[in-house]
């Protein structure tokens, strides 16, 4: 008996025709309502963030070309330090080279003096042994005609008297 009495139901997929009609009237009062006071304030959110967005985006960019300007001036200035490094380098090696000339050429000059001194050292010394040697020359003389007169010898004794003190002298 249950299968004998049918009754209709209502759809379960399509509402009511009330419940459309109040859900539309319910839908245009609130989209109103979100016009009037919800979408000024989220339209004026969404404008600040997109100039903000747009202004971040503007410094970024300012940014990078400060960055790319700031790193070509590093460039340039890394560039120009490189080459005052390699001015100083080569400032350095001519002086240094300079300065072993000037070694080279003092130690030439002080070797040379050395020398000259050297020279008349020997000179001096040779100067004063001539003088020595002729003084000792003149007083064996004067020994020698002091034994030849002593002895008042002959002419032919007195050869042999002059060689045994020239041999005397030698062996001296």
């Amino acid at each position: 008996m249950l299968f004998g009495v049918v009754t209709q139901s209502p759809n379960p997929i399509l509402p009511s025709t009330g419940e459309v009609i109040w859900s539309v009237i319910s839908f245009v009062i609130l989209l109103a309502v979100l016009v009037k006071f919800a979408f000024p304030p989220v339209a004026s959110m969404m404008a600040k963030r997109s100039d903000k967005i747009r202004d971040d985006l503007e410094a970024a960019e300012a940014a990078r070309r400060d960055a790319e300007r700031i790193a070509e001036e590093r460039r340039a200035e890394l560039s120009r330090a490189r080459e005052e490094g390699q001015r100083i380098i080569e400032d350095a090696r001519a002086t240094g080279e300079a300065l072993r000339q000037e070694a080279v050429a003092e130690a030439q000059r002080e070797a040379q003096l050395v020398r000259e001194q050297a020279q008349l050292q020997i000179a001096a010394e040779r100067s004063r042994l001539v003088l020595e040697l002729r003084g000792e020359l003149a007083g064996m003389a004067i020994e020698l005609s002091t034994r030849i007169l002593a002895h008042e010898l002959a002419s032919s004794e007195v050869d042999p008297l002059v060689e045994s003190f020239l041999a005397e002298a030698d062996s001296e």
